[in-house]
């Protein structure tokens, strides 16, 4: 499923599996967000989501980083 992030709008959010930036709201629709800790994290594939959810500690730092230099 190609999704091209750059037209969407709303809140994009790092998939820190892939480094792929991905629309929040697109992510949501289609199943792959996971909200832990007051975050929502967002997945561009079913992967990617698994991927986080098995080890999340190895993957949450890299969000907190990506969103501290990309303020909303």
């Amino acid at each position: 499923l190609m999704h091209d992030s750059s037209t969407s709008a709303g809140p994009k959010i790092l998939d820190p599996v892939c480094d792929m930036i991905v629309a929040i709201d697109d992510a949501r629709e289609n199943g792959l967000t996971l909200a832990m800790d007051d975050r929502e994290y967002a997945f561009c594939s079913p992967g990617c989501l698994q991927t986080f959810a098995k080890v999340p500690h190895r993957f949450r730092a890299k969000v907190d980083a990506w969103v501290a230099a990309n303020p909303a």
